[in-house]
């Protein structure tokens, strides 16, 4: 079809992209290797050009033969920036370490470390750029009816009017949603497309009205019907592709990976994992030794109204629970009387409750009393943002009330948190303290922590529902 020709063009049109990229790299660094020697970045004279060009060549006949080895010029309708440009810079990196490891062994090749080096960095920067580049001229001639694919979507439940949405709103991946198929029913229209059927006609239905794409979006409890769709959809000159109705089972986000040839997907897979917990965590230790060094006279003066307004210690010590269910002790001030629990066992605290101290009631209001809490984020039992922890015996009575609770435990538990900014504290609704959770860990990033940190100035501090 055309729009393959199209497709074809387009790679062919990338692989010669990437090759005019590497070979610009090799000139931007020289131009570095000339500029860092007057710097006096290196002894040794600039060699002439020539000297490299056995080690250019050598690295351009790599980019030919490995770069579609990292999924470079595979179609990415449906593929991710960040996943495109880690992708771009392994395929980078990979061939500028064969290229240096073999010009070291190669008679009459020069090597410079300066100019690897330099070749390394401008290379990385080139090639996302190039990227870069040619997604906005895609997104261009697909903005504008060019380069599209046509699609039908097999079914016509939640998970299918979802990747309509998807489609509609991210014209830039060039696929256009032509119709629904789907077992006849009491409207043959939707989302202002038309509903084709039956099922069991699909082999006819492609074949009268050609698309390039069928997305196979069948509801999870008619998930029977998927292996005789599938079936009758490899007969077809079709890309075939499956859109599994995860949102019937939500949890966390959604990670695809694979063991061999099996795919497996992980359904509680949380944005605050490998370099972003690194992130994170130093975000954490940093903010937290600033906050108990900038506090450390409030912190003073409250300790020691404590002490002078009634018996007990100072710090009030309980069991909560953070990441992976490990409970940890959390240091709060005292603002109640001592063996206030004696009675009554591990309860939440209500308005105007009796146990709570004159000098507790005002930490209480102002949320003061959690300032200690500083000392269990720069521990690591906590961190700045996060889910507020719970009790481990609340915690064993929730789980089976509460619906997707235990996923908060899937990232440290924090001293403040979106749920709270929202007004979420005291005996306000579970339910809803959870979903609230489950949102921040979902769109978790450093700028949504910073969102919530200045958040909680102006409405996590005082609120009606601390108490």
């Amino acid at each position: 079809t055309m729009v393959k020709r199209h497709n074809q063009l387009t790679l062919m049109m990338l692989r010669a992209a990437d090759l005019i990229t590497a070979a610009i790299a090799w000139g931007v660094a020289y131009g570095m290797r000339i500029v860092g020697g007057h710097l006096g970045l290196s002894r040794y004279p600039t060699p002439p050009f020539s000297d490299f060009v056995p080690s250019m060549c050598l690295s351009l006949v790599l980019v030919a033969l490995l770069f579609g080895r990292f999924a470079l010029y595979e179609p990415k309708r449906t593929k991710s920036l960040f996943a495109e440009m880690t992708d771009a810079a392994r395929a980078v990196l990979t061939v500028w370490v064969i290229t240096y490891v073999v010009t070291s062994f190669m008679r009459g090749a020069f090597i410079s470390r300066l100019m690897m080096g330099s070749v390394l960095a401008a290379w990385v920067v080139l090639a996302i750029l190039n990227r870069l580049g040619a997604r906005a001229m895609l997104r261009w001639f697909r903005r504008r009816g060019r380069n599209l694919r046509a699609a039908a979507i097999i079914g016509t439940g939640r998970i299918a009017q979802k990747l309509h949405h998807a489609l509609r709103r991210n014209i830039w991946t060039g696929i256009a949603p032509h119709y629904f198929v789907d077992d006849p029913g009491r409207q043959d229209e939707l989302l202002g497309l038309p509903i084709l059927g039956p099922l069991d006609a699909i082999e006819k239905i492609l074949s009268s009205k050609p698309v390039d794409i069928a997305f196979v979006a069948i509801p999870g409890d008619r998930y029977a019907q998927l292996t005789g769709v599938l079936d009758r959809l490899t007969v077809l000159n079709v890309d075939v592709r499956v859109v599994p109705d995860l949102l019937s089972f939500q949890f966390l986000k959604h990670d695809v990976g694979q063991l061999d040839d099996i795919p497996i997907i992980a359904m509680t897979h949380s944005p605050q994992h490998g370099w972003n917990s690194v992130a994170k965590r130093t975000f954490d230790v940093i903010a937290s030794a600033i906050g108990i060094v900038a506090l450390s006279i409030p912190m003073g003066i409250i300790a020691l109204a404590i002490k002078l307004t009634g018996k007990g210690p100072v710090f009030y010590l309980q069991q909560r629970t953070s990441l992976g269910g490990k409970d940890f002790k959390i240091i709060k001030f005292r603002t109640m009387i001592d063996n206030a629990e004696q009675n009554t066992g591990p309860v939440w605290a209500t308005r105007d409750d009796p146990r709570v101290t004159k000098t507790g009631r005002l930490l209480r209001r102002t949320s003061l009393d959690e300032l200690p809490q500083l000392f269990n984020v720069l521990i690591g039992h906590m961190s700045l943002v996060g889910p507020r922890p719970e009790r481990p015996e609340l915690v064993e009575r929730f789980r089976k009330n509460i619906p997707r609770y235990m996923l908060r435990h899937h990232v440290k538990a924090g001293l403040t948190g979106w749920a709270q900014v929202h007004g979420l504290r005291g005996s306000t609704s579970l339910r809803k303290r959870v979903q609230y959770d489950l949102h921040y860990i979902i769109n978790w990033s450093i700028g949504l922590d910073l969102r919530i940190l200045v958040m909680s100035l102006f409405k996590g501090l005082v609120h009606a529902n601390a108490y």
